[in-house]
């Protein structure tokens, strides 16, 4: 099913759980940007405890026991979690799967995710321009959706922002319809929720209309320009790695940054490998030929770290790609690599952890083709400016009328 809407457009939506059924429906158009609840399951009310709380003691190793084999439940505040800390029916109970010094490990690395998730979701908040959107098959009490936009607000420090609630109805005249309940309150319809236990079961057709309705009515003209301009985390705690200049600059010669980002180069790239409205585009050859590469040199970092960046395939006409991203230490050991294969309009969070070492890191990001080239095709990538972001995500404190 072909609607029309951008691939830039579904960034602006911002998941608030209840469960995945939001997150099917942005796979559903091509959407497979991360966002920290959009796989997750909870209640509204759940919801509105921890950004009353501003997210403190979210996802304690000590709160977590076995929800799902896939799934953990963080008991601070009733939120259910995907894992990788499995476990088994035993003795008819659900069991963790792997001892503890094992799960230790996992969650430290589902941790960093987590941080930079949630640094992802305030920034964003602060950028303006979101559309966030909740609904819960039972309904949502008026009240509750009076404190999660004021605490959205106090979030945002602002009001450029949508609640978006989807509600059930069996009025025909309504499904799929939006409408402004009041200034930053909008309400869609569909004929039904998709059940619990299958999350994917969608009224696509009502979903569909509410993403288009809701884009109508609450525009923004600027949006490019404010999410390139997007960055996650703290400044003064990440180390941001910067992109080569141009158009104009020799980019076959190392270019000096923040002295804790060392020097990037490009390697094997053309004329069309250039910035563009905050981003570096780059654009892959064939797979059997060298890729391109960004590769940034002396870099120091903060500790523990994971490296965070934002691929995305932004021409529906390109051809796929894929991108290969490591981290080495001095003496060329790979201390972290992870391959990404991304398709047009679809945007994917790279989230690479590397542990604590002492002297410089080099940081490579290579793309190629899924495939050869034709004439006239082309595989383009745009890649938001990677940061270093220590392991501990700094708190962004709530204004008090938040509480």
């Amino acid at each position: 099913m072909t609607i029309g809407i951008g691939a830039d457009d579904l960034l602006r939506f911002e998941s608030l759980g209840d469960n995945c059924e939001f997150g099917f429906v942005l796979r559903r158009l091509s959407c497979e940007a991360g966002s920290l609840f959009r796989w997750a399951s909870m209640k509204p009310d759940q919801l509105l405890a921890k950004l009353r709380a501003n997210f403190e003691g979210m996802y304690r190793f000590e709160n977590l026991s076995p929800l799902r084999t896939g799934m953990v439940l963080d008991s601070a505040y009733g939120i259910g979690w995907h894992s990788d800390m499995k476990s088994d029916v035993t003795g008819g109970r659900l069991v963790f799967r792997d001892d503890e010094a094992t799960r230790r490990a996992l969650h430290r690395r589902e941790t960093r995710k987590i941080q930079y998730l949630q640094a992802k979701f305030t920034a964003r908040a602060v950028m303006g321009g979101v559309i966030f959107v909740v609904k819960s098959n039972p309904g949502i009490a008026p009240a509750t959706i009076d404190g999660l936009y004021k605490a959205l607000a106090a979030l945002a420090g602002h009001d450029d922002f949508a609640l978006l609630e989807v509600q059930e109805s069996d009025d025909p005249a309504r499904i799929g319809r939006v409408d402004w309940q009041r200034p930053g309150l909008m309400r869609g319809y569909v004929t039904r929720f998709a059940p619990y236990h299958q999350a994917d079961d969608i009224d696509a057709v009502a979903w569909f209309s509410i993403v288009q309705g809701a884009l109508r009515l609450f525009p923004c003209h600027d949006w490019m320009q404010r999410h390139a301009a997007l960055r996650i985390g703290t400044p003064d705690a990440l180390v941001q790695l910067r992109f080569p200049f141009g158009p104009d600059q020799d980019m076959s010669k190392p270019i000096a940054g923040d002295l804790r980002a060392g020097t990037v180069r490009l390697l094997n790239g053309n004329s069309w490998c250039r910035p563009y409205e905050g981003l570096f585009r780059l654009h892959g050859p064939d797979p059997e030929r060298p890729g391109t590469t960004l590769r940034w040199t002396g870099v120091h970092a903060p500790g523990p770290f994971h490296l965070g960046a934002t691929l995305r395939c932004p021409l529906r006409d390109s051809v796929p790609l894929r991108v290969a991203v490591s981290i080495a230490a001095e003496d060329g050991t790979t201390l972290a690599e992870e391959r990404f294969e991304v398709h047009p309009g679809r945007a994917t969070d790279l989230v690479l952890d590397a542990p604590a070492l002492k002297g410089p890191l080099t940081v490579s990001l290579t793309v190629n083709a899924v495939r050869p080239l034709a004439e006239g095709e082309r595989a383009v990538l745009d890649l938001s400016p990677p940061a270093l972001h220590p392991e501990q995500v700094p708190a962004v404190a709530l204004p008090a009328k938040a509480a």
